[in-house]
């Protein structure tokens, strides 16, 4: 059937030598099979080994073979999960972050900072500054002073901050320390506690912006800057004596000055009171002056030009006035100067109350 047997022959079996050769790369093809396994996820291992999380208070920047990556504001990675290569090709920096950083000054105050951080209470009043345990600041009239200042800052360029200096943030302490001692020089003592504090906290503000500034520490401040100043412990008395007297002399002065104020007010008040109702008279007098004068100007013009006729309306005039107000007239008849006769019998009224048939 087309040549082919019909039984065909079994091959014999491979020789000792071939049948070890065969489990021996069959072996081999099992253990590469294996180990690309393993490769596999050693590099899925690698691979995952570049993912992390920022934490919530937290941010972080990636620094691949030494260099920070991004720039600017994607420089700093944000709370969350980020990729980056595995070391040591990359290196992940996490950075302390909160929205405003507490920088704190205690050069010149009368407690240490470790005090202040047990919240321990102030020393009791003493007769002598004691170096050693204590530090004030010199003002401008050569006076001791206790002064300690607080301020908030933001990190706006955290690349500059934590990796161009070795600790940027007491850098910032110790420009508001500088800032402190700068300041009280320049200002008396009753200005630092009293006349002008505003300014003393504004010179601080100032002076802690220009050394910040110069050196690109890469943050920027909050303003304003809380300081506050305190007269030394062993002469508080005095000065809380000065202080009373100085606000009794402010109350005495205030109340004398409402006193002129109000006095001068009223005084004020009165007299253009009088001076308008002069005024308002004056103009009054003045309008009728002028009034009268006008109407005599009139009459005299009238006058001038008949004087008889201009009599006779004036008679007339004034005898119209005069028979208004009258009950009876008595008319004097014109006879000859030798005789005059009167009629005096008054006539009789006409009846009221006629009867008619």
């Amino acid at each position: 059937m087309n040549g082919e047997n019909p039984n065909p022959v079994t091959p014999p079996p491979p020789p000792p030598e071939d049948a070890g050769s065969q489990a021996l790369a069959d072996a081999l093809r099992s253990s590469f099979v294996i180990v690309k396994i393993i490769m596999v996820v050693l590099v899925i291992a690698f691979l995952a080994s570049g993912v992390f999380t920022v934490g919530p208070n937290q941010r972080a920047i990636v620094l691949r073979l030494g260099k920070p990556m991004g720039e600017g504001d994607k420089t700093l990675l944000m709370p969350g999960f980020h990729l980056a290569m595995p070391s040591p090709i990359d290196e992940v920096v996490r950075i302390p972050f909160s929205s405003f950083q507490v920088a704190e000054s205690s050069v010149g105050w009368y407690l240490t900072p470790e005090d202040r951080a047990r919240n321990a209470p102030p020393p009791p009043p003493m007769d002598r500054v004691d170096p050693a345990t204590m530090t004030y600041v010199l003002t401008a009239d050569t006076n001791i002073l206790h002064v300690k200042a607080r301020l908030s800052y933001r990190i706006t360029n955290p690349v500059r901050y934590y990796f161009d200096f070795t600790n940027a943030a007491e850098f910032v302490t110790n420009a508001l320390d500088n800032a402190l001692l700068y300041a009280a020089s320049q200002f008396p003592v009753d200005d630092i506690l009293t006349r002008n504090p505003t300014g003393f906290r504004e010179a601080v503000t100032t002076r802690v912006q220009t050394l910040v500034e110069e050196e690109h520490l890469g943050v920027t401040l909050e303003t304003p800057i809380g300081v506050e100043a305190s007269a030394p412990l062993f002469l508080l008395d005095k000065f809380n004596a000065v202080d009373n007297a100085t606000v009794k002399r402010d109350n005495a002065r205030a109340q004398a000055e409402s006193y002129a104020t109000t006095t001068l007010a009223e005084a004020r008040t009165t007299a253009a009171t009088h001076r308008y109702s002069a005024e308002a008279a004056q103009k009054r007098l003045v309008t009728m002056v002028d009034a009268q004068s006008d109407k005599f100007k009139k009459v005299r013009d009238a006058y001038n030009r008949d004087p008889d006729f201009y009599l006779r309306v004036m008679q007339m005039t004034l005898l119209d006035n005069v028979y208004k107000h009258v009950q009876e007239i008595i008319l004097e008849p014109h006879v000859s100067p030798r005789e005059m006769r009167l009629n005096l019998n008054r006539e009789p009224s006409a009846a009221t109350n006629s009867y008619s048939p």
